[in-house]
C-alpha cells in the first residue's frame, strides 16, 4: 500500500492556516531571528489567568481530584454554567442541559459527528473561525458561506445569507453556526440581524448553533445579545467555556448547552453524551477550576474589568495605525481580540493574502494569519493581545513592507 492509499482522503486535506506559517518561523528563530507574533488569539500568552481560578486547579490535584469524572461533567460546574446564563442573561436551563467538553473545539466536533453525513451541508458565515470548516469536512459535510456585510460592521447580511441558500437550493443545510462576538472580525453582531437570520434558519428547518466563547469580551458600548434570548422555541445550542472570558486557552474546558426541550435539542443532547463517554470525560482539576471561576463571580469582574479596558485600548490603537498605513484598511472592533484588515492589492506589486503574509513573515518578521484562511480572501487577521509597543512596532513593519513592495 502506498502512502496516497494509507493516509484518508479528509485527512490529507484538514489544515489550520493559523500555525501553517509555524515550520518557517520556528526555522527562522533556530537562526536567530526574532519574530513578532501576532498570529494566535490566545489570551493565556499574555494575561495570566485568575489566581483564584488558579489555586482551586491546583488545590483540586493536592485534593486527589485526578480521576474520570461523569462522562457529562462535574454536576456542580453544569449547574454553575446554568446559574451564569440566569444571572447574566435571564436564561433558564438546567444542569442537565449542559455538556462539559474540552473546549468549544470538541463540541463543534461533535456537534458534526452528530449532524453531518456525507454531503450535508452547513451555513456558516463567512470570514469564520478556522476550526468551523475544518470538523465540518472531517464529517464529509460541504459548507454554505454567506458572506457578513464589511461595509455594516461586518454584520450578518440577510440578503446573502437567501443567495446563498438560493445558489445551493435542493441541499438542505442541517445547521447555521452563528459567531458572536466574531473571530476574526472582531464585531458584535446586532440583535436585529441575529433575529432576521434565526427566522431564515426556522424557515428552512436548520438547528441554529451559537458560538458565544468571547461573549464577555464586550466594549466601545456595544451590545451583546445571547441567541438563547431570541430563539426561544426554536431548536438551538449554545457554546461557550474558558478559554478566552477566564484567559484560561489550556484548561480545556467548554460548555455545551442544550436549552430548549424539543426533540431535536434533546436528541443532539444525547449524541453529544454518547460521545462524551466515548473519550471518558474533559480534564478533572480544570472542571474544578472553572467551577471557582464561575462561584466568585466577584473576584472575575475585576479581574476582566481591566483586561476589557486594555484589550479595547489596544484594538482601536491597532485599527487606527491600520488605516494610517495607506494599504489597508479595517473595520473597528468592539469584540474580542482581533483586526480583520483589507489589503489593498491596487497598491502593491503582491498577488495575494498568501503571498503577503508568507513574505511579511520572511523579509519583516511579522507572522500573521492570512484572510482566505478564514474563507475571505484579499484580508489578514491581526491578533490585539500584544503590548501597545508591540503594537505599534508590528504595523510599522507591515507599513514598511508596504511601501517596500507599492506599485
Amino acid at each position: 500500500m502506498d502512502n496516497e492509499q494509507f493516509i484518508s482522503n479528509v485527512g490529507s486535506n484538514i489544515e489550520n492556516p493559523i500555525l501553517e506559517q509555524g515550520r518557517m518561523a520556528r526555522d527562522m528563530e533556530k537562526h536567530g531571528s526574532k519574530l513578532i507574533k501576532i498570529n494566535i488569539g490566545d489570551p493565556g500568552m499574555y494575561f495570566k489567568m485568575q489566581k483564584n481560578v488558579l489555586w482551586a486547579f491546583k488545590k483540586a490535584i493536592d485534593d486527589g481530584h485526578t480521576n474520570y469524572l461523569e462522562e457529562q461533567g462535574l454536576q456542580e460546574l453544569r449547574e454553575a454554567v446554568s446559574k451564569r446564563y440566569k444571572d447574566m442573561y435571564n436564561i433558564e436551563f438546567s444542569g442537565d442541559n449542559v455538556v462539559i467538553t474540552q473546549g468549544v473545539s470538541e463540541a463543534l466536533s461533535f456537534m458534526n459527528q452528530a449532524m453531518i453525513n456525507e454531503n450535508d451541508s452547513a451555513v456558516i458565515f463567512r470570514p469564520f473561525f478556522t476550526e468551523y470548516l475544518a470538523y465540518l469536512k472531517l464529517s464529509g459535510g460541504v459548507a454554505i458561506l454567506p458572506s457578513l456585510d464589511e461595509g455594516n460592521n461586518w454584520d450578518i447580511n440577510i440578503t446573502e445569507l437567501e443567495k446563498a441558500l438560493k445558489a445551493h437550493k435542493g441541499r438542505k443545510p442541517k445547521y447555521m453556526l452563528i459567531t458572536n462576538p466574531n473571530n476574526p472580525t472582531g464585531t458584535v453582531l446586532s440583535e436585529k440581524a441575529m433575529r432576521k437570520a434565526i427566522e431564515v434558519a426556522k424557515d428552512n428547518d436548520m438547528f441554529v448553533v451559537s458560538d458565544e466563547v468571547y461573549d464577555e469580551l464586550v466594549y466601545n458600548g456595544a451590545g451583546f445579545t445571547s441567541v438563547g434570548n431570541i430563539a426561544t422555541g426554536i431548536p438551538h445550542m449554545l457554546l461557550n467555556g474558558a478559554s478566552k472570558n477566564y484567559m484560561a486557552t489550556g484548561m480545556r474546558i467548554g460548555f455545551a448547552i442544550f436549552p430548549e426541550d424539543d426533540a431535536k435539542t434533546q436528541s443532539l443532547k444525547e449524541v453529544f453524551l454518547g460521545l462524551a463517554g466515548a473519550r471518558l470525560s474533559a480534564n478533572t482539576p480544570s472542571q474544578y477550576a472553572m467551577l471557582e471561576g464561575l462561584h466568585n463571580k466577584a473576584k472575575h469582574e475585576e479581574f476582566m474589568r481591566v483586561k476589557i479596558a486594555q484589550i479595547a485600548k489596544q484594538s482601536a490603537l491597532a485599527a487606527k495605525l491600520i488605516n494610517d498605513t495607506g494599504f489597508l484598511t479595517a473595520v473597528q472592533p468592539n469584540g474580542a481580540f482581533y483586526i480583520f484588515a483589507r489589503i489593498h492589492f491596487d497598491k502593491l506589486n503582491i498577488a495575494n493574502d498568501k503571498e503577503f503574509a508568507e513574505l511579511l513573515l520572511r523579509e519583516q518578521k511579522v507572522q500573521l494569519t492570512r484572510g482566505s484562511g478564514f474563507g475571505m480572501p484579499g484580508f489578514i487577521r491581526i491578533v490585539t493581545l500584544p503590548s501597545e509597543a508591540v503594537i505599534t512596532e508590528s504595523i510599522a513593519r507591515i507599513k514598511k513592507f508596504c511601501e517596500a513592495h507599492q506599485r
